[in-house]
């Protein structure tokens, strides 16, 4: 392949999901700005969620310098398409050890492949510099330590200097994710991976330039990498959703759970997939228009209110249920008289997991 400047850290194989195919395979998305509340419609995929030299590596030898963007579009980008089918697979309930890593790999590359954590770090030591040249001496000397880095360099200089110091990190980063990457995989082996599907044609699911999200189960706030308690979440195209949940929910290390969920998980999806981008909202053609309108109706005080009632009383009893579901068993009294219980309740008597619960023990003369 050709030495690569405009690298993509969302690959387009991902973004293709949430696109409508024009000529020539190329594929367009409506791309929302949030810094400046545009709406551009219809933007290849060529043209968004990249960088020039973003994976570039200081070598003189071409092989090493573009050898991380190689590793990307050999080892992910071509790779998405293959985990993206054996997620949608309505019929696969199992997948193989190798499928589950290759699942965890690609999927979790959205998250420590994009440039937000280095903005972040280079933005934090921007100001510290900005800062430091105000200590500036009679001599025009400044004298810094930076992360255990001693600097001592004159005022006029500071520029050069913090351009200096910007790419050492930038290759560290470049490193360092690898290793993390890859570690991070391994400690998520053992979750739980659910893959959610939108009953609703109406309710879009919408994606962004920082797609995967790492919440606590209950705060919902980002509490570190490793947090225990953490759910990964990732969309995977306008109607289904990719839950990582925590390892102790585990049921079996290579199932793959299919459930089913409306409107109001989609406004809390989408909800969050807003609040963890960095910049870009990205959507099928539409969608944008469809994401708003939906938000607009939940924010209404009056629709506000019943939803967050209705929401908080489906996830603690949801979370019975499951309890009930892990200790018990499917067929068990308890799980069976629960399940009634919830589907008499006016909050839960049109949930669709419920109902296919029912049916099936129904179907099983259980019910």
């Amino acid at each position: 392949m050709s030495n690569p400047i405009k690298q993509h850290y969302i690959p387009r194989s991902y973004l293709k999901n949430f696109a409508v195919e024009g000529r020539k395979r190329n594929h367009f998305v409506d791309v929302y700005k949030m810094d400046n509340d545009m709406l551009l419609e219809q933007i290849s995929t060529k043209d968004i969620c990249f960088e020039k030299n973003i994976y570039t590596i200081p070598a003189e030898s071409d092989e090493i310098k573009y050898a991380l963007e190689k590793h990307y579009a050999e080892n992910v980008d071509s790779e998405f398409p293959k985990v993206y089918k054996l997620l949608i697979d309505e019929k696969l309930l199992t997948v193989t050890q190798e499928q589950k890593i290759q699942i965890l790999y690609v999927c979790l590359s959205l998250y420590f492949r994009t440039p937000r954590i280095l903005n972040h770090q280079k933005s934090f030591s921007n100001q510290i510099f900005d800062t430091a040249s105000h200590t500036v001496n009679k001599e025009g000397i400044i004298k810094m330590n930076l992360y255990g880095e001693k600097m001592e360099f004159h005022i006029d200089d500071i520029e050069v200097v913090k351009k200096e110091y910007n790419e050492r990190a930038r290759t560290a980063f470049l490193v360092n994710h690898l290793e993390q990457w890859g570690n991070f995989v391994k400690f998520k082996y053992d979750c739980t991976i659910n893959v959610i599907k939108i009953n609703d044609t109406d309710a879009p699911i919408i994606t962004s330039d920082n797609p995967v999200s790492i919440r606590h189960f209950e705060t919902n706030k980002f509490q570190g990498l490793y947090d225990p308690k953490a759910v990964i979440t990732l969309p995977l195209d306008r109607s289904h959703y990719l839950e990582i949940h925590p390892n102790d929910y585990a049921d079996g290390q290579t199932r793959i759970n299919r459930l089913t969920q409306d409107r109001d998980y989609v406004f809390t999806t989408n909800g969050v997939t807003q609040q963890n981008a960095e910049n870009l909202l990205v959507a099928y053609k539409g969608d944008i228009d469809k994401h708003f309108d939906i938000q607009n109706h939940y924010e209404n005080p009056e629709n506000g209110e019943e939803f967050l009632k209705k929401a908080k009383y489906r996830t603690e009893q949801a979370l019975v249920l499951f309890d009930i579901l892990k200790k018990k068993g499917f067929v068990s009294k308890e799980f069976i008289g629960k399940l009634k219980e919830l589907l008499e309740h006016p909050f839960c008597k049109d949930d669709i997991q419920m109902l296919k619960y029912k049916k099936v023990l129904s179907k099983m003369g259980k019910w």
